[in-house]
């Protein structure tokens, strides 16, 4: 039987900022205010225009945080879910600095003040689980299953883009702004329906006069 790959689907026209995404997530992972978000939801500016994007680890299906740990804290599922072993941590970075959307991240005291007995280190990595406990019970992902504006979505990646076609995998040339380290291709397993650019539209236009 093939692997499958679990990923999201983000749909940038039905986003109305409103972070019930975000809220929730911190909620059931029980992450505290601080550094650590394990989904964030921010609005890109493009002249007069808003672009909204909500994103989390994107479980890639080429992971480059798996690749470059050298003491293999982090696996990947064989349902493409990436997951990080905080036990096993060291805090070398390495997952951090290869990650395109510097999604591993440490917490400080202040987010997390109390260091388990099993951790290594004061503040091993941590990121998105894609909510495996609610994987494992049949459920889809808080953030998905809160989302009001129906903006997120979620299964496997093939069956995403066959519901929703006109979507596209992120990349760096329609969103630079999703790649803070670097711009390499993990094949991040998201989908989005991409808001239209109007305001280069309107400066491509013939009728447009500058």
């Amino acid at each position: 039987m093939s692997k499958i790959q679990l990923g999201f689907y983000f749909d940038q026209n039905r986003c109305i900022s409103c972070n019930v995404c975000t809220v929730g997530c911190k909620d059931w992972n029980d992450v505290e205010p601080g550094n650590v978000t394990y989904r964030k939801q921010f609005t890109h500016e493009v002249g007069l225009q808003y672009f909204p994007f909500s994103m989390s680890c994107n479980h890639c299906e080429e992971p480059a945080c798996l690749a470059e740990c050298p003491i293999g804290a982090i696996s990947k599922r064989d349902d493409g879910v990436v997951l990080v072993d905080r036990d096993k941590c060291e805090g070398i970075s390495a997952c951090i600095m290869a990650c395109p959307f510097a999604k591993p991240m440490f917490a400080d005291d202040k987010q997390e003040s109390t260091k388990l007995a099993s951790w290594k280190i004061e503040h091993p990595v941590q990121k998105c689980t894609m909510c495996v406990e609610k994987l494992d019970a049949g459920e889809k992902p808080i953030c998905v299953s809160g989302c009001v504006g129906r903006a997120l979505d979620f299964g496997d990646i093939k069956e995403l883009k066959k519901q929703y076609p006109k979507s596209v995998r992120i990349n760096p040339k329609d969103f630079p702004y999703l790649y803070e380290n670097n711009t390499n291709d993990t094949k991040p397993s998201i989908l989005v329906n991409p808001k239209k650019n109007d305001s280069l539209q309107v400066h491509n236009s013939k009728k447009y006069k500058g």
